[in-house]
């Protein structure tokens, strides 16, 4: 079981009981019409839940998407993971997804990234951690400078419609060495 906590938040395996919760945060009018501007499918939060569920039970385990609980209140409040199944070996993709009550609250998706991607570095011994966005995620670029890495425009990887002006895919990459020396450059 995996178990990750925070100042402000325990990142834990799903549990049966979290699908109303999670259902909840992803019909608000804000979550849907953010996640509809961005290109990205609606899945069945129920199905989502028992995925992460099979995910879990896995061995050996390759994907870890925790629900994103406030320590405060005992709420569900997010989703966030580290996947390394179809990722190059020494790899894994990190998301996070946080309800739309949680925007621009200071520094929630910092604290759950750098908690992620920790746990990506040392308990799973990865190399590498990236993220797919575009290229006019600026949340994303921010979360992407603050753990040490950079956007990459990515040509060819599923092209969004409208004009030119429009958002580009893109990947952030940072590195074991890149990120451990944002981490005590931070500390000096």
């Amino acid at each position: 079981m995996t178990t990750i906590e925070t100042r402000r938040f325990l990142l834990r395996d799903f549990e049966a009981g979290d699908a109303p919760a999670f259902a909840a945060y992803h019909a608000d009018p804000r979550f849907v019409a953010a996640r509809e501007a961005a290109g990205q499918e609606a899945g069945d939060p129920v199905a989502l839940v028992e995925l992460f569920r099979r995910w879990a039970g896995e061995r050996p385990r390759r994907n870890h998407q925790l629900a994103v609980v406030e320590r405060q209140t005992g709420l569900l409040v997010g989703c966030c993971g580290i996947r390394t199944a179809d990722c190059p070996q020494g790899s894994g993709e990190l998301g996070i997804e946080l309800s739309a009550d949680l925007w621009g609250r200071h520094g929630c998706a910092l604290e759950i990234a750098e908690a992620l991607a920790a746990f990506g570095f040392t308990t799973l011994d990865l190399d590498t951690i990236f993220g797919e966005t575009t290229t006019h995620n600026r949340p994303a670029a921010r979360l992407a400078a603050f753990l040490g890495a950079e956007l990459e425009e990515q040509p060819g990887m599923h092209e969004t419609q409208g004009p030119a002006s429009a958002a580009k895919p893109a990947i952030w990459r940072v590195g074991r060495a890149q990120w451990q020396a944002r981490k005590v450059a931070g500390e000096a």
